[in-house]
């Protein structure tokens, strides 16, 4: 199937799924052109190394395109080249639907899922299996992932065993396909981080989202997180023999008996395995790696290969990942953009530095995931020492007049922890009136606040903090 395309043009080819595939595509002898806005993004680098051109212009298809790939973004199957695609004929296809094509004829296909937690943990075991020297193939959502030597990005299908993907639960093409993504997948493994309500506009509530993952699991093997309630009640019917679980949980197979996070990485024990290492910091992200550690222990590693294959992983991009450094004031930067995630990561910022200020800069993402959660993004952004509120990084699927909210909602008398800032220039005033030389800041969210990292820490705050 995959060969009988030569010329692949790929919808939102800035999206981080989409770059890394066609990043893959490219690999495999494909011409790989795309299309998406002139901002620039965090996945434009990643094109640009790997020579792929694109267009900024969403009105005209190049000459040669046998096939088009879309997904979500830019209106989906609604987009006008996608209709310009259909009436010349060319071949039209789903970046999921595509995805089950390349890899049909691997081995042994593994969907990593989880409302949270799952580009990590598909980043994890995908770089686990190449230090293993299992040479998969794998498409996870971040830029890259790196350990302490290098940095990895992409796979080339050349080996035909092992193949990772990050599930996505979000839907094909809203509002035209409203399937969820996974349910268009057809792996051997799941592994699954846990289930959560999230795309309000997608899911009405938490029930929608476990009927979903019913589905998904039915018929399939399973590693699933059991300290995770909604998980346990999804399994409740999952046969024995197809069932794998990990926690903290004292029914778990793989129970996480002792742990503990310091400065420099974590460390935890499994029952009947031994003590593992992480680079990585906190509760979740030993869960992350415990998911990991059980399906290769499943799939027959060592305790001993499995240890050495983990400890040097640094994490996937923008999954507080440390961007800049000077003296001992730290900037992170991370992804969270959801109640829970953001509780996860700074409750493991607060074990990793017991003795520092917290200092979040929040960019809310999507006006729907705003006023679902906006409690809960106050009762998780208040864990903060200090949480600087920005406007909210809209999505191309909203309209910001159907939705009556903006950031300022989130900002309460009782919450004086939370401060909105309008503009960057604002944000530096503040910063430089109440940095301190050991701070922690961490920006956070799924739009381009990582943009604001250089404007934060100008000259003035460098003298201020005595770089």
């Amino acid at each position: 199937m995959i060969k009988d395309f030569q010329f692949i043009f790929l919808l939102g080819i800035k999206g981080v799924a989409m770059a890394n595939l066609a990043v893959i595509l490219k690999k495999l002898g494909k011409r790989v052109t795309g299309v998406d806005v002139k901002e620039t993004f965090i996945t434009d680098e990643i094109l640009k190394k790997h020579r792929i051109n694109f267009q900024t212009q969403f009105n005209f298809l190049p000459e040669k395109v046998d096939l088009l790939i879309y997904s979500a973004a830019h209106q989906g199957f609604a987009n006008p080249l996608v209709q310009e695609a259909k009436k010349k004929g060319i071949k039209i296809m789903s970046q999921v639907d595509f995805f089950n094509k390349l890899w049909s004829d691997f081995s042994i296909k593994v969907a990593v899922s989880g409302c949270h937690g799952k580009t990590t943990t598909a980043s994890l075991l995908s770089y686990s299996l190449i230090l293993l020297n299992q040479k998969p193939s794998y498409l996870v959502g971040a830029p890259s992932f790196k350990d302490k030597k290098t940095e990895f990005l992409g796979s080339d299908c050349q080996e035909k065993k092992y193949f990772v993907v990050e599930a996505d639960e979000y839907a094909v093409s809203p509002p035209d396909d409203m399937t969820p993504k996974i349910l268009r997948l057809t792996p051997d493994w799941i592994i699954n981080t846990n289930i959560d309500y999230d795309h309000p506009d997608v899911y009405d509530n938490i029930d929608t989202v476990k009927k979903t993952f019913t589905s998904f699991f039915d018929g399939r093997k399973l590693v699933v997180n059991l300290d995770d309630k909604p998980t346990r009640e999804v399994i409740r019917l999952v046969k024995p023999e197809r069932l794998v679980t990990y926690g903290t949980n004292k029914d778990a197979d793989y129970r996480i008996v002792n742990w503990r996070v310091t400065e420099t990485g974590s460390w935890f024990r499994i029952a009947g395995l031994g003590e593992f290492e992480l680079s990585l910091f906190g509760l979740h992200n030993i869960l992350n790696a415990t998911a990991v550690i059980s399906f290769l222990n499943v799939l027959g590693f060592t305790s001993n290969q499995i240890k050495s294959s983990l400890k040097d992983f640094l994490g996937a991009k923008r999954r507080f990942e440390l961007v800049k450094k000077i003296n001992r004031l730290m900037i992170f930067d991370d992804y969270g953009h959801h109640p829970k995630e953001i509780e996860k990561t700074i409750l493991a910022a607060r074990q990793r530095f017991k003795k520092r200020r917290i200092i979040v800069i929040f960019q809310p993402h999507t006006y729907s995931r705003t006023v679902a959660f906006l409690t809960n993004f106050r009762e998780s952004l208040s864990l903060a020492d200090i949480a600087y509120i920005l406007p909210i990084f809209a999505s191309a699927r909203e309209r910001k007049e159907d939705f009556q909210i903006t950031s300022q909602k989130l900002v309460v008398p009782s919450k004086k922890k939370l401060i909105f800032i309008d503009n960057e220039e604002s944000l530096r005033d503040q910063l430089t009136l109440i940095l301190r030389a050991e701070d922690i800041i961490i920006t956070m969210g799924a739009g381009d606040v990582y943009k604001v990292i250089e404007k934060i820490v100008p000259d003035t705050l460098r003298i201020k903090i005595g770089h």
